[in-house]
């Protein structure tokens, strides 16, 4: 959860709803936000249909989630996770690995021109025509 979590979300009196939006800005985990709120998780659903202040400050921490997630997909699959090794119960050794298919997932979005999935369906206009019952 954020150190200060009465610094994000001014707009947001409820020191309660107030600690759930920044813990879920830092987790992305609706049910991890409440724990740490303290609070019920259903009433987080409640304060978005009853409080339309509460609903934007959650799309913000939404945001702020999905930045933190970003983040954390660079990371690993530019600098990637430690696993250990064991033999026999013991650690024997470490390696590096790397996430290609997060790397992947990345340049899709960071350039999708130059890395999405190109198709190119063409059909001809009586063919279009039949499909849609134009006959």
């Amino acid at each position: 959860m954020a150190e200060y979590p009465e610094s994000l979300f001014p707009e947001i009196a409820d020191p309660v709803k107030r600690a759930f939006l920044a813990s879920y800005a830092h987790t992305g985990r609706i049910t991890q936000a409440a724990r740490s709120a303290r609070v019920n998780w259903r009433n987080h659903y409640n304060w978005v249909h009853q409080d339309p202040v509460y609903a934007n400050a959650f799309a913000e921490a939404k945001e702020m989630a999905s930045d933190f997630l970003e983040d954390e997909a660079i990371r690993r699959a530019k600098e990637g996770v430690t696993k250990r090794i064991y033999y026999r119960g013991e650690v024997v050794d470490e390696v590096q690995e790397f996430s290609d298919v997060l790397l992947i997932f990345l340049l899709k979005g960071a350039m999708p021109d130059k890395y999405r999935e190109h198709m190119d369906v063409r059909v001809a206009r009586e063919e279009a025509a039949k499909l849609v019952g134009e006959e």
